[in-house]
């Protein structure tokens, strides 16, 4: 089973109780870092690296919600706060449209803890991996219109055909060690480059 890290930003007292509760699910919780300065946690945040963040609202030095709002800007992981009703009220009208910040109301449950937990982290990687193959297609799609951009400069500088265009391109991504994009790129600045000069 998977390793879920956790990162807790709230009172020794809290952690112990956060502790109890979540050792009581199936799911492999497991505690990297506990804080009670969520300054000191975004100074963290990035060598610790949590799936998840369990903050307490009231903090030191701010509160658990602009704590998740700079989390959810460095795109790191969700974040769930803890909040007595008056404050959850406050979070959910706040928090619309964002699909990285989650509200428990005090006193904690075992079961909803636990839930939005595994929920949050679920969904989190999910996104994550939408995100991924959203960045992977669009490469390919600039990738494509480079290499047929530089393509057709080679074909009507050398007066080649389409397919030893595309062999010369793929020639000298593989001679120079570099990606076929990179090679497309670097003529067609030079191709834009010489325009100017002409």
């Amino acid at each position: 089973m998977n390793e879920t890290n956790l990162l807790l930003v709230c009172s020794e007292k809290q952690a112990e109780e956060l502790k109890a509760l979540l050792s009581l699910s199936a799911s492999n919780f497991v505690i990297t870092h506990i804080d009670k300065s969520g300054n000191e946690v975004l100074r963290k945040v990035n060598q610790v690296v949590p799936d998840i963040i369990i903050t307490d609202y009231s903090l030191d030095d701010m509160n658990g919600y602009e704590l998740a709002v700079k989390i959810e800007e460095l795109n790191i992981c969700p974040t769930i706060i803890l909040a007595n009703s008056l404050q959850s009220d406050n979070i959910d009208e706040l928090k619309q449209g964002s699909l990285d910040i989650f509200c428990i109301t005090k006193p904690i449950n075992k079961q909803v803890l636990i839930h939005t937990t595994e929920l949050a982290v679920r969904l989190s990687h999910k996104f994550r991996s939408i995100e991924e193959k959203i960045n992977s297609l669009e490469y390919q799609i600039e990738e494509r219109k480079n290499v047929d951009r530089a393509r057709g400069i080679l074909m009507k500088k050398f007066d080649m055909d389409e397919d030893s265009a595309y062999k010369n391109l793929r020639k000298k991504a593989m001679d120079s060690g570099r990606t076929i994009n990179d090679i497309a790129k670097t003529i067609i600045k030079m191709f834009e480059k010489f325009k100017e000069e002409e």
